[in-house]
């Protein structure tokens, strides 16, 4: 039976089912054996009848391991670290900044290490910290560490992956014992439907918030839409955390991922030397959606150095530095995130044709 992981409702509707996709996308995988041997499993997107909240409804976190192998570091852009710029705006805007700092899923600590050179008092906790910066806890946040007394807590990307979301923010609250203000960023759902990003569907992102969604979490809060509007924001208070998840007005979400992928496949079919530009979440299911027999692309370009020269977990499609495009011949890149195409126009330079999905 299916419920809704805000309110605990049953009163859902299915919304798309998506088969054999990688359990972990932003895994890596250093030969294309364990690649191609990765764990796939099925997903089922839902949305509650009740409040509008669309999910994934078989997730179970028990089964996920993050840890060091997980790789979503993105601030080799140049683009995203402007992204990460703004976002700092916006706190020091609210005057958030002041006292201590910390940070609920810090992953490799870069955005943390942007806050400590601006003389933040700041401390991390993620499982999948490589450094050795004792800032950082190698460690989920759990009530267990309920003597941090932050007057600022940052969630940024960390609770679109977190089972019971809802249930998250409350833990948090009452381990800071209702006092100072929070941080959320997530992406949004409302661009992914607008946009028809099927490739943005994926088994480790169990929750899809709206802004509307996400303030449902709170008795009032402050937010808005950055990063081109794939991401939202919200800022509250940790004593606004509502008690309960009250029933709202729903947006009727009708897909059409299943015929979006369709277009994916004909266009994948109809190029010759094809590569994809981006080793992320978005590539690793556009990747098993499409082309999951590695048949049509040739291989996958990415920035990360942590990521070149290894595998994308279900297909074994091989990462490679830009600067090897031309050893392989490519004559179309496919680039995931519209965002980042002048920054990979100038990198590639004429010699392929690139193609926004």
């Amino acid at each position: 039976m299916i419920r809704c992981p805000l309110s605990g409702s049953t009163n859902v509707k299915v919304l798309y089912k998506q088969n054999s996709v990688p359990l972990i996308q932003n895994k890596v995988y250093s030969t294309k054996q364990e690649a191609v041997e990765a764990t796939c499993v099925d997903m089922i997107l839902a949305q509650s009848l009740d409040n509008g909240f669309v999910f994934n409804a078989g997730f179970d976190d028990s089964i996920i391991n993050y840890d060091t192998h997980y790789q979503n570091e993105q601030s080799n852009s140049a683009y995203f670290r402007k992204h990460l710029e703004n976002v700092i705006d916006i706190m020091q805007v609210h005057k958030l900044l002041n006292g201590k700092v910390v940070e609920i899923g810090c992953g490799k600590a870069y955005f943390m290490e942007m806050l400590l050179e601006r003389e933040v008092d700041v401390i991390g906790f993620d499982p999948t910290y490589e450094g050795d910066s004792p800032r950082v806890i190698k460690d989920f946040f759990s009530d267990k560490y309920s003597d941090i007394s932050a007057d600022f807590i940052i969630l940024r990307h960390t609770l679109e992956h977190i089972a019971f979301p809802f249930h998250f923010i409350k833990t948090i609250a009452s381990a800071n014992n209702y006092k100072g203000k929070i941080f959320i960023e997530v992406p949004t759902f409302d661009w992914i439907s607008k946009h028809n990003a099927t490739e943005d569907i994926f088994y480790e992102h169990c929750n899809y918030f709206t802004l509307r969604t996400l303030q449902m979490l709170f008795k009032k809060s402050k937010g808005g839409h950055f990063f081109n509007g794939q991401y939202i924001y919200s800022i509250a208070d940790l004593k606004e955390v509502n008690e309960t998840i009250e029933r709202q007005a729903v947006e009727n979400y009708i897909v059409t991922f299943t015929e979006q992928l369709e277009k994916y496949k004909t266009l994948v079919g109809s190029l010759k030397k094809v590569a994809i530009w981006g080793a992320g979440a978005k590539g690793s299911t556009f990747l098993n959606l499409v082309d999951k027999e590695e048949r049509n692309i040739d291989c996958v370009v990415d920035i990360n150095p942590k990521k070149q020269h290894h595998y994308v977990g279900g297909t074994g499609h091989y990462i490679i530095k830009p600067e090897e495009l031309k050893e392989r011949d490519i004559e179309h890149i496919i680039i995931m995130n519209e965002n980042y195409l002048d920054e990979i126009k100038e990198m590639v330079g004429s010699d392929s044709t690139l193609i926004l999905l």
